[in-house]
């Protein structure tokens, strides 16, 4: 049976809902078939599949599957789930309907007052199991949607919730049976049929129904038959586990564990020490935007050195275009919310949000954020970090990867006080600069190492500045200021224009904190491009390091009007 397309897989009669159902049902049922399958191959056997299973009794598994195109904090809109019920070792699946009336409670709002005032309105029924997962910790997000469901059906128990994506499942299709995809993919197939659906056609949402169809049969067979592709298979599992298109959660504290020590858990990192950097988007316009949506990410801290150490500030960039086209109806208006997650204890200098929270892990910073097809918005925010960013001579930062997101460009940079040197194996360095760039694809552990400023101060620039009595040092760090007061400085005439030689005297020095010097002078004949040979010794920066013997050549571009006398500057 030879099937180029998708579209092959459906009868003209069948309703679109029927054909989403269809793919959603397998993309569930496919992916923890092979979670069953496969365990005994490569990192999924490290989860024990006796305790996955619960064998030789059964555990029960809330299987959710997440729209990524319509980003939610935990990777998207939850819009269909199953049930995965394991009994000697032997898995059952049946599916159900988010829209299911006993899944919804008439007059109960989401625990985040942010997404019940962006859900608020005539046509929302109440809170409920499609939009429990709130938070951006699944582990959390979990423990919601078994509640949720329970309400709903509380004869039911589990031990355990699984999300997974779209991303996940069009990724396990590549290597399992790429000819359904098509040409431009399973997404754009799918949604193309069921535009209705997205619209929140009444009737469609109505019929919501359970459905396995010819495609969910062929592709399960296709596994079944092709035992060569099962470590590749097993492979598009991990990698979804790793990047966080597919989460776990479990009861039972072992699973938990082994999930959370591989980063499998989707859990939202907390740090005792070092720097957090997490950006949350929610979008909650109904709409499939976030498909369009570019979001790149730049992340600076500037790090200035004080009388009581290292002091860490940030600055934070999230630049976002939709790229969508109005006239497409999944990617129209865009409504929802970034937040981004910090370490306890920053805090705002400046930039404008919406709500600021503290959540006893994290300081929160939220904006809202409504944008059409074609806009762009920026999101900037300045914060001070705790202390405890640094540790020792070392500086930690841990960027967290969204859930659902594919292509997130981070750019991080740090920026030491002048001075200092870097060293790391995750950075490029750069003296005291410090630069990381990727397309963040799972959490990033980064770590820099502070080398102490043991250099003495350098001179930037030497210039006559507003005439020919005054010119001015600048060096490039912060200066000691009692060493400025007993350094010695003397100026001389090099004769580089004419022979004749000014005797050049130097009447005051003035320290401009905190890194200038200023040296009042007469003497100095107005000839233009005349060299001065200036000799100091004893500027010592904040440290202690002694910059001795210098010898430099101060030229005079100046008039004694303080214009410039030669505008090319030619020697």
């Amino acid at each position: 049976m030879k099937l180029p397309h998708l579209l092959q897989f459906l009868h003209p009669s069948r309703k679109p809902l029927v054909w989403k159902i269809a793919g959603i049902s397998l993309a569930l049922a496919l992916l923890f078939f092979l979670l069953f399958a496969l365990s005994t191959l490569g990192e999924i056997n490290d989860l024990g599949i006796r305790k996955l299973t619960g064998f030789p009794g059964g555990n029960n598994y809330l299987l959710v599957f997440q729209n990524d195109a319509e980003r939610r904090p935990t990777g998207g809109f939850i819009t269909a789930y199953g049930i995965l019920k394991f009994r000697f070792g032997i898995p059952f699946i049946s599916f159900g309907n988010v829209y299911d009336p006993k899944l919804i409670q008439p007059g109960e709002v989401s625990p985040d007052p942010t997404i019940a005032s962006l859900l608020a309105g005539d046509f929302f029924p109440g809170n409920g199991f499609r939009d429990g997962n709130y938070s951006p910790d699944f582990p959390t997000s979990a423990q919601e949607l078994m509640r949720l469901y329970h309400l709903g059906y509380p004869d039911t128990n589990f031990d355990g919730v699984i999300a997974v994506d779209f991303t996940a499942f069009e990724n396990l299709a590549k290597v399992v049976a790429p000819e359904v995809l098509g040409e431009t993919g399973l997404f754009s197939a799918i949604e193309t049929k069921v535009q209705d659906i997205d619209l929140h056609n009444p009737d469609e949402l109505a019929e919501r129904k359970n459905f396995l169809g010819d495609l969910a049969k062929y592709l399960i067979r296709k596994i079944i038959t092709s035992p060569g592709k099962y470590s590749l298979a097993a492979e598009s599992i991990v990698s979804s586990l790793d990047s966080k298109h597919l989460q776990m959660y479990f009861t039972d504290s072992e699973m938990e564990s082994r999930a959370k020590t591989k980063a499998w858990d989707g859990s939202l990192p907390t740090v005792a020490s070092g720097d957090l950097l997490a950006v949350v988007e929610g979008n909650y316009g109904g709409m499939k935007s976030s498909r369009y949506l570019i979001r790149d990410v730049d992340y600076s801290v500037e790090v200035a050195d004080s009388e009581n150490g290292l002091q860490p500030t940030a600055h934070l960039k999230i630049s976002l275009k939709h790229w969508g086209d109005a006239a497409e109806p999944i990617s129209g208006y865009y409504k929802g919310f970034f937040r981004v997650y910090a370490p306890l204890g920053a805090e705002l200098i400046s930039g404008k949000i919406d709500r600021f929270y503290d959540d006893g892990l994290h300081s929160v910073y939220e904006k809202i954020i409504q944008m059409n097809p074609g806009e762009e918005r920026e999101i900037n925010l300045t914060y001070t970090l705790p202390e405890s960013v640094i540790v020792g001579d070392t500086y930690k930062l841990k960027i967290v990867k969204q859930a659902g997101s594919s292509d997130d460009r981070i750019r991080a940079i740090v920026k030491l006080p002048h001075g200092y040197l870097t060293s790391s194996s995750e950075f490029e360095a750069r003296e005291n600069l410090a630069f990381f760039q990727t397309d963040i694809m799972h959490n990033k552990d980064l770590a820099l190492k502070i080398i102490p400023d043991t250099l003495p101060p350098r001179l930037a620039w030497q210039e006559f500045v507003g005439g020919l009595t005054t010119i001015d040092l600048r060096f490039n760090e912060a200066l000691d200021a009692d060493s400025v007061s007993k350094a010695t400085f003397a100026i001389t005439d090099a004769n580089y224009r004419n022979s004749a030689t000014d005797n050049v005297v130097i009447e005051k020095v003035k320290f401009i904190p905190p890194q200038d010097i200023r040296l009042t002078v007469s003497g100095v004949s107005e000839v233009c491009r005349e060299w001065y040979k200036l000799d100091f010794s004893g500027v010592a920066d904040k440290h202690g390091n002694i910059l001795n013997n210098q010898k430099i050549t101060i030229v005079e571009w100046l008039n004694s009007a303080g214009e410039i006398c030669d505008k090319e500057r030619k020697l």
